[in-house]
């Protein structure tokens, strides 16, 4: 039972394999995402035979047997062209039409010449086939089709397949793309090993033999790694990657075997109990071994590139109140301290739909881009903001516009770069060259890159409105930066021209600095998106908050027509890439003009009032609302909300600087002011009523605000 279950689990995993390689790799038609199908058919083949060699009849154990003998043979020759024409994807038709014939002998072999294919518990798997030669020959060679099959489909073939690719890989200048080719070679060596060692305990153990199949999942999980490995090893990895095998795979593996030779007893005297011992001990050593390499990779003392937590720490400590040109120059000497590169450049938005390099050295020649063109608006489409060289070359995500990377980094003569956009629009971009010792940009850099690309954003945001512009006072420096920001932030919406609605808001910063925003982003003409949001924190670090994550919305806003989902991944990255302890407080609203709805959902704000004309009278609306950023999946605490408007409707939002505003005698402003003042004033325009409810508040708290105040009025006219 186990041998069956084991071959079937390993059947299962190879589907969910397919799946996860065509994920990673774009869907462009990655040969291993067909391998691992036929290999996922080959072992599950093998399991149902092994499960009906008890009670089945014989004829379905034989058809069983023949099918995975015969996908495990097509699974080889794909392998033999996978590693034929590496690291290309296409087959020329030379190579189809011999990989076809090699399917059709292995087809014809299998079916025709194997006679007889069973498994028992005292003989384990055996194959029966006809003998390869006749008469007096076989007295000089007695071998059979199924030693024929061994022999050319497990040995012959894979082995000139892997001399060819290694022979091709001398060739290539690319380190990585060698690297590769040696990988590829020791998968299918390690399956050579492992069915020579699989076939060691047949006497004693006869169903070990049935295991065969699952050994070339070993092959291909390791051409799986290949593919996607972006890293070249050096000492330190290695003696890593020994240490991780040797505590998390080997120790375990003595234990199941040592385990197994004690439990055996009871194989002939209570099989379930067998059975039941060995999944448990199966269970216990997987465990072990997942919590060793869990362990092991948060130390990760064996690698040299785990820079993520110094590098993050000196990010949030750059100054910006510095000169631009010294700002550009900590940014470089933090990268190449930290990761290690030739050079670093920074490219700046300079209009024009152009970006341009900034304080370039006296013999570097001036570096300028056209962000209108087909590459970046094919990254643009992709959300790929970070692209490595050695991606572009040897990875699939990047495949239909490797040519266009490929002039770009020699035009460049970089190896890496981080597109920094707001929206659809390009602000600027950071140029990395080649690393210290000819090493290239791995999963791990583009991992911390991606986390990190906040500071990234931030720091081209900065030098795009402030440091171009040379509008950094010398007295207050931080304030003249945040205020600048913040204007510049308040400008870049897209007001609502439907006659049907009069919109109103106002934001009064009560330190001229604050992470309170506004922003209106026109969905269609028929749907258009308000957001008031308060990011928690004060001065500079709150503004720079707020920058980020209104930028980051309208990011989302083109990957998802999801209104929940946006909410969702907004929390997201609140929680994982705004600094510790961040949260959001604010309404996502989505006005639908065709039937004159809002739909709505509250993330904490302290107020939604709504003004029902009919009735003369306010009400409170909001509901149960959950801030952003505690929690690492808000989907459970928040809930689409809708209200319908009627002619003379008003809808009222605010922050709590207005709500929780104090008099000089300790009074709260409170939210019934404000319900009166829409009562009263409710046959005014939106702007009209906002600047009365504030200048009501001035006159209430007679003296400077304590807090930022933000108020939108969304009104229904007709």
């Amino acid at each position: 039972m186990v041998y069956s279950v084991i071959n079937l689990g390993l059947a299962i995993f190879l589907v969910w394999l397919s799946y996860y390689v065509d994920e990673k790799t774009n869907n462009v038609g990655n040969p291993l995402v067909f391998m691992s199908t036929l290999l996922a058919g080959c072992t599950g083949s093998m399991g149902l035979a092994v499960l009906g060699a008890g009670s089945a009849p014989g004829q379905f154990v034989f058809i069983m047997g023949q099918v995975s003998y015969f996908l495990l043979g097509f699974y080889l020759v794909q392998f033999c062209v996978y590693c034929i024409t590496y690291p290309e994807i296409e087959r020329k038709t030379p190579v189809k039409v011999i990989s076809w014939v090699l399917v059709a002998l292995c087809c014809w072999i299998v079916f025709t010449q194997f006679t007889a294919i069973n498994i028992t518990k005292f003989l384990g798997l055996r194959v029966d086939a006809k003998s390869i030669f006749t008469n007096r020959l076989t007295n000089y060679f007695p071998y059979s089709w199924s030693d024929g099959y061994s022999a050319l489909f497990l040995y012959i073939f894979p082995g000139l397949s892997i001399l060819i690719m290694l022979m091709r890989s001398e060739e290539r200048i690319s380190r990585l793309d060698h690297q590769k080719a040696i990988l590829n070679a020791i998968a299918i060596i390690a399956f050579w090993c492992l069915y020579a060692l699989i076939r060691r305990p047949d006497a004693r153990i006869p169903l070990f033999s049935t295991f065969i199949m699952a050994m070339m999942v070993v092959t291909h999980v390791l051409l799986v790694k290949s593919a996607l490995q972006n890293f070249l090893y050096d000492i330190y990895s290695i003696i890593g990657i020994f240490v991780t095998f040797f505590f998390a795979y080997f120790l375990p593996s003595v234990f199941i075997g040592f385990m197994f030779a004690i439990i055996w007893k009871y194989r002939e005297l209570s099989p379930r109990r067998f059975s039941f011992l060995l999944l448990v001990v199966i269970s216990i050593a997987a465990t072990a071994s997942y919590q060793v390499r869990k362990y092991l990779s948060r130390k990760s003392r064996f690698r040299t590139n785990q820079y993520e937590s110094d590098f993050e720490q000196e990010l949030s400590q750059l100054e910006y109140s510095d000169e631009p040109s010294e700002i550009v120059k900590n940014m470089k000497a933090l990268f190449e301290k930290h990761i290690g590169m030739q050079f670093v450049r920074v490219l700046i938005d300079c209009g024009n739909e152009e970006i341009a390099s900034i304080y370039d050295k006296e013999d570097e020649e001036p570096i300028v881009l056209d962000t209108r063109n087909i590459l970046f608006d094919s990254l643009l489409n992709q959300n790929s903001r970070i692209v490595f060289k050695s991606s572009a070359e040897m990875g699939y995500r990047f495949f239909s516009m490797r040519r266009e990377l490929g002039e770009f980094f020699k035009k460049t003569k970089s190896d890496a770069f981080i597109l920094l956009t707001e929206g659809r629009h390009i602000i600027g971009m950071i140029l990395l060259g080649e690393k210290a010792g000819g090493n290239i940009y791995s999963d791990y850099d583009e991992r911390v890159f991606s986390k990190l690309y906040s500071y990234f954003f931030v720091f081209g945001y900065y030098l795009k409105n402030i440091g171009n512009q040379e509008i950094v006072g010398t007295v207050n420096r931080e304030i003249s930066m945040s205020g600048q920001i913040i204007d510049s932030i308040q400008r870049n919406i897209d007001p609502i021209k439907n006659k049907k609605f009069d919109i109103g808001n106002m934001m009064i910063h009560a330190h001229n600095i604050g992470g309170e925003f506004i922003d209106l982003i026109r969905l269609s003409d028929d749907k258009h998106i308000f957001v008031l949001g308060d990011l928690s924190g004060k001065g500079i670090a709150a503004s720079m908050s707020m920058v980020i994550t209104k930028s980051i919305i309208r990011s989302y806003l083109n990957e998802t027509n999801d209104f929940k989902l946006l909410v969702e991944k907004v929390n997201e990255f609140v929680r994982f890439n705004l600094p510790k302890g961040t949260f959001f407080e604010g309404l996502f609203g989505l006005i639908d003009f065709a039937d004159s709805t809002v739909y709505y959902i509250n993330c904490g704000v302290p107020a939604l009032f709504l003004y029902n004309r009919a009735y003369n009278n306010v009400m409170e609306i909001q509901g149960e609302g959950h801030v952003l950023g505690f929690v690492k999946d808000i989907t459970p605490y928040i809930k689409v909300k809708k209200v319908k408007l009627n002619h003379g409707d008003i809808l009222l939002t605010c922050t709590d600087g207005l709500i929780d505003a104090h008099s000089l005698r300790g009074e709260q402003f409170g939210k019934d002011r404000v319900q009166k003042a829409l009562t009263e004033n409710s046959m005014l325009t939106s702007e009209k009523i906002s600047e009365i409810i504030y200048g009501n508040l001035v006159d209430f708290v007679s003296k400077e605000l304590e807090d930022d105040i933000s108020i939108f009025i969304l009104k229904y006219l007709k």
